[in-house]
């Protein structure tokens, strides 16, 4: 039961991996976007992770003319859309810059064309949204990535979980738990659920999470999460929808601090005495 990501071996004995998650929240700006993998990168984070979508193909027809305020003014949906995607001169240069900044990264693809356009990069990674989930045809298109797909649970039963478990398979693969709410309610979290994920499929699992504190993720280490993402912003006032919900700078770093912190304070599950508490049991011998 592990995923290899890169050089990175993740199973039971490994540290955990943590995700950045830009996402869109670069507003398709590539400055703002090295600075949030600068950033992520400081605070410890393994990688980072963007969204690639084909507008045309994944956005709704009925949404497609909706007009919407944005910072550039008023236009569709769709030109939106268009307006905050990064296309292949952008990825080039993300692909570039983490490798200068030594961070992983990858994307979540959301249609067929952007799995075509992944292929040239040769992905370490691949994320199913909680979306595709359901969509067997999809899953069955990325696997000609032929890469380490991560899958994501939020707002899926196990009848879902179980088909797409069995298109993708469990060997090299991972799947989160995920509650699709945007924040998502202390006590909709369920992070039980990463060990009954683990003992149902024995897949390599973790908690992607929409949560604003960053406590969540060192938290599921304790039912057994390897892979913790979290949605990642510099500033969660910026425009977009998924910044408030996001961890700032300082939020992340707090989030891989604890995560750390967790695993060095594990232990094997031997009950010992320590040198230290010999010679503190030493001294107080006789007190009452």
């Amino acid at each position: 039961m592990e995923i290899k990501i890169a050089e990175k071996i993740i199973n039971k004995e490994s540290d955990a991996y943590v995700i950045a998650e830009i996402g869109l929240n670069h507003n398709g700006d590539m400055d703002l976007a090295k600075k949030l993998i600068i950033e992520a990168k400081r605070a410890g984070s393994n990688a980072v992770k963007f969204q690639k979508r084909f507008p045309d193909e994944c956005v709704p027809e009925d949404k497609k003319k909706e007009i919407r305020m944005t910072p550039w003014g008023e236009m569709s949906y769709l030109d939106y859309r268009f307006k905050v995607e990064f296309d292949e001169k952008e990825y080039d240069e993300i692909a570039v810059f983490c490798k200068k900044e030594e961070i992983d990264w990858f994307v979540s693809v959301w249609d067929h064309s952007s799995i075509d356009f992944m292929k040239k990069y040769d992905p370490i990674a691949v994320k199913v949204p909680s979306d595709k989930m359901n969509d067997l045809i999809f899953l069955e298109k990325m696997k000609e990535l032929d890469c380490p797909i991560i899958m994501s649970s939020g707002g899926t039963e196990y009848d879902v979980l179980d088909a797409a478990v069995e298109c993708l398979g469990v060997d090299n693969n991972a799947l989160l738990q995920c509650t699709s709410i945007y924040p998502c309610d202390t006590n909709q979290m369920n992070l039980a659920v990463i060990k009954s994920l683990i003992d149902r499929y024995k897949i390599v699992s973790g908690l992607s999470s929409h949560h604003t504190s960053p406590v969540f993720g060192s938290f599921s280490l304790a039912y057994g999460a390897k892979i913790i993402e979290q949605h990642f912003t510099l500033n969660r006032a910026f425009w977009g929808s998924d910044q408030s919900m996001s961890l700032e700078p300082r939020g992340l770093e707090l989030l891989v601090k604890y995560i750390r912190m967790f695993e060095q304070s594990d232990g094997d599950g031997i009950k010992k005495v320590y040198d230290q508490e010999k010679k503190v049991l030493a001294r107080t011998s006789g007190r009452g």
